[in-house]
């Protein structure tokens, strides 16, 4: 990883090894230190080297976080005590070195601290822009599914609607009944309010119920995609009528069974026709 692809992730909150974070910080540290006492101890080409060691403090806090820089702090103030030393022998200071020290040792703490609090808070932000862009795309894909799906119900009742001698219906994995068509309420008797999120098997006689026909049916259509019976049906009141019924697997874009569409067909109308 190049420096400038590790500044890129640190500035963009992406994750980095914490022994990476450490060492920039360390070397960003030392290479100040460094600059100081050549620049400005040796060739006094800087008036001013607590600027740059409070920057340093601070750079180094923003990039590796606060444990980093309360360590950066630490290296700052151990060296300052010989950096601004005269001539760099320790406890000998002018007054103006001393002045300089002092506001370096106090200000370096409280840096690292605020830097750190405004590092930590600037993290937190982050994740939860990234939370929220996760949650706008999770909202556009459920937005794009649901359009998808009253897509497919207009289809289903366009193209069911035609088929007035079949009574069409869309059943979920446990034989409810979610959908049908207009041919299916006028065969069997319901309404719409009446028979939704109800059992298929309320359309069997009893006798079938016994046996478990409807379970045995949507077991065999899950098998073999599709299932296939004649036998007598109830209306709404209990009427009888010959129908065959066929079952037709759904599956969803996984390729799991979601479901099936129900066809019925009225035996003794077809006979009369």
């Amino acid at each position: 990883m190049t420096l400038q692809e590790w500044i890129s992730e640190t500035a963009l909150g992406r994750p980095s090894q914490w022994w990476a974070r450490y060492l920039a910080a360390g070397v960003i540290t030392l290479l100040s230190i460094f600059i100081v006492a050549v620049l400005w101890r040796r060739w006094g080409a800087i008036a001013d080297p607590g600027l740059l060691l409070l920057f340093t403090v601070a750079a180094s806090t923003y990039l590796a976080g606060g444990m980093a820089g309360m360590l950066s702090a630490a290296i700052v103030l151990f060296s300052s005590f010989i950096l601004f030393s005269h001539p760099l022998y320790p406890f000998r200071y002018s007054d103006l070195d001393w002045q300089q020290m002092m506001v370096v040792a106090v200000a370096c703490p409280l840096i690292a601290l605020m830097v750190g609090s405004l590092r930590e808070q600037v993290d937190r932000l982050k994740i939860v822009t990234r939370e929220a862009e996760a949650l706008k795309d999770e909202i556009r894909r459920i937005e794009v599914v649901k359009e998808a799906q009253f897509l497919c119900e207009q289809r289903f009742r366009l193209v069911a609607g035609c088929l007035d001698d079949y009574a069409v219906s869309v059943l979920d994995a446990n034989g409810l009944v979610k959908n049908w068509n207009p041919a299916a309420e006028r065969l069997l008797g319901y309404t719409d309010p009446e028979i939704l999120g109800q059992s298929y098997s309320r359309f069997f006689a009893r006798e079938d119920l016994l046996a478990k026909l409807p379970e045995r049916l949507l077991e065999q259509a899950r098998f073999s995609g599709r299932a296939d019976e004649e036998g007598w049906r109830l209306r709404k009141g209990g009427g009888r009528f010959r129908a065959k019924t066929t079952l037709i697997l759904l599956r969803n874009s996984h390729g799991a069974p979601s479901g099936c569409v129900m066809v019925v067909r009225d035996m003794d109308r077809s006979r009369e026709g």
